[in-house]
């Protein structure tokens, strides 16, 4: 959900998730230049009139050593609270201090009612673990260590934080729904592992309801699969998918009295590296349309037919497009396909944003990417790579292009902690972003959104197994997928540059009073991040 208060001199707007809000301010230059702008104080309050400051860990060189020295300010126009929970009301107040580091009051006020998004409401819910972005708060409560060697009441507690939403109230309460026989639960896997999925869905099928599975049996994912299935018991109604060159799909299909009623898709592997390890998204779908859409695909795939006779179904549910042209709604694209003219349509959609274009790439970009930004455009544009090299490998000139990549705190730096990756905590192959989805124009009134098991490559198109949804027009949904986006880019950003030559990962907060001025210089990023926020559409006022 949108919100703004602009009735004040400190105007603020607000994008609100389900766990994360994401504010712009403004305010006159005219009032803070040469007025000694020390920074922002960030405070929430909740329903029960529970206070928590939001101010960050940088701090001011000049009273490092003092009794002061724990003071924090907040010296961007663009902050964001990433501790907010599904569902609720917070209202916040941010103050513009004036003065300096050890000497500073009040100099403008505005606060601002929200109310974060339902987890699980509508026909689109959307889930995300925190992953390896969590990596810092991990390292101070759990040692730097595997999942595996800790004790059990602190795994259950890691699990919960790495976690976060997707299992517990996503994955988990999806096959929980099938509880008894008048319910039929299928699915399709590229890894199916985590023994306690595997559990959930023997409970499935012993609860009476009717439970069918296909799994990847190539080369890298037989073995582990196979033999998860067969220490849970399951191997009666799971069976194998090998006639493609990886069978990437991860989605369920719930059926009630015989008919598909709704669908669990995402990025999200069934291991225990996939749903705690890297970044993942989990998206329930809750439109019978759709699932019906599902499941003509799921009945084909079943008989593990040839890439060529798979073309033939995942065709016939959505031929190509030109996806500039989609009526408002939810659209399904399966593979494989029988050529790769769909990546031509994604690479279109993206070279049509107006205002703002968000993507991740957890592989290899596709050389039609790499054309389209190329371009200079002028709207903001963002790319999250799980890969270092892939983003150092993106030519442009476009200075509204900003680009990082996975990328963990190896040094303790001051107050922050040595960092680890997913491959320690939980021995993850894929160490960052696994997420596959790009965002078109978010804020605007009719935003796109691009989402599945896809990793956006001529191969995900043409000889795999894959399912992408486009959701145009719905708000909700962009709004969540933008405020966890920019959890990830934001998180990743002071790490990855601290990998460059000459890139420091944290400076101590400005005493000179020129941090705020790209905030009104029309070339810099932060400025042109403040207008596209502060233009967001059906923003609410207060």
């Amino acid at each position: 959900m949108r919100f703004k208060n602009t009735r004040g001199s400190l105007k603020v707007f607000a994008v609100a998730g389900t766990q994360t809000v994401l504010f712009s301010l403004d305010i006159a230059k005219t009032k803070v230049q040469g007025k000694k702008l020390i920074g922002f104080s960030f405070e929430r309050k909740d329903k029960n009139g529970q206070v928590k400051k939001l101010n960050g860990s940088k701090r001011f060189e000049s009273l490092k050593g003092t009794a002061k020295q724990n003071i924090s300010l907040v010296q961007t126009y663009f902050w964001k609270d990433y501790t907010a929970d599904p569902g609720q009301t917070y209202t916040y107040t941010i103050k513009a201090m004036m003065g300096a580091a050890n000497n500073f009051s009040t100099g403008y006020e505005v606060s601002i009612k929200i109310q974060t998004e339902p987890l699980n409401t509508g026909i689109h819910s959307v889930y995300f673990n925190y992953g390896v972005t969590g990596s810092q708060a991990y390292s101070n409560r759990f040692d730097n260590k595997h999942v595996d060697d800790l004790s059990p009441e602190k795994k259950k507690q890691a699990l919960a934080m790495l976690g976060r939403e997707l299992w517990q109230d996503g994955l988990l309460q999806f096959v929980q729904q099938a509880k008894d026989n008048s319910y039929q639960l299928v699915g399709m896997f590229y890894e199916l592992q985590y023994k306690e999925f595997l559990l959930a869905l023997k409970k499935a099928k012993q609860n009476g309801a009717a439970v069918e599975i296909r799994y990847s049996a190539k080369t890298g994912q037989k073995e582990k699969n196979e033999a998860a299935i067969a220490a849970a018991g399951i191997e009666s109604f799971c069976n194998i998918r090998t006639k493609v060159s990886q069978p990437h799909n991860k989605f369920m299909i719930l059926c009630k009295d015989g008919k598909p009623i709704e669908v669990w898709t995402g990025s999200t592997n069934i291991t225990l590296q996939g749903i705690f390890g890297q970044s993942n998204t989990g998206h329930w779908i809750k439109d019978a349309g759709v699932a019906e859409k599902y499941f003509q695909y799921w009945n084909i795939i079943k008989d593990n037919p040839t890439v060529a006779q798979s073309a033939v179904i995942s065709e016939a549910v959505k031929a190509d497009t030109d996806l500039t042209t989609l009526k408002k709604g939810t659209h399904i694209f399966f593979s494989p396909r029988s050529s790769p003219t769909l990546l031509s349509h994604y690479a279109h959609l993206i070279d049509s944003a107006e205002k703002m274009a968000c993507m991740i790439i957890p592989f290899n970009i596709d050389d039609l990417f790499r054309d389209v930004y190329a371009k200079d455009k002028d709207h903001l544009r963002y790319i999250l790579f799980e890969k270092a090299a892939e983003a150092k490998s993106v030519q442009s000139n476009d200075r509204d292009l900003m680009i990082t990549a996975g990328a963990i705190l190896k040094t303790p730096v001051e107050q922050w902690v040595k960092e680890i990756s997913s491959k320690t905590n939980t021995g993850a192959g894929i160490l960052y972003v696994h997420n596959k989805f790009f965002l078109i124009d978010p804020l605007e009134k009719v935003p796109v959104v691009v989402t599945g098991s896809a990793n956006f490559s001529k191969s995900s198109i043409t000889i795999n197994d894959e399912n992408t949804i486009v959701i145009k027009g719905d708000q909700r949904v962009a709004d969540i997928y933008l405020t966890e986006y920019s959890r990830m880019f934001e998180h990743f950003w002071p790490r990855y540059l601290s990998t460059l030559p000459v890139r420091s990962f944290s400076k101590p907060l400005d005493e000179g009073y020129s941090w705020h001025l790209d905030y009104y210089n029309t070339a810099k990023m932060g400025c042109k991040r403040k207008k596209v926020f502060n233009a967001m559409k059906d923003a609410k006022e207060n």
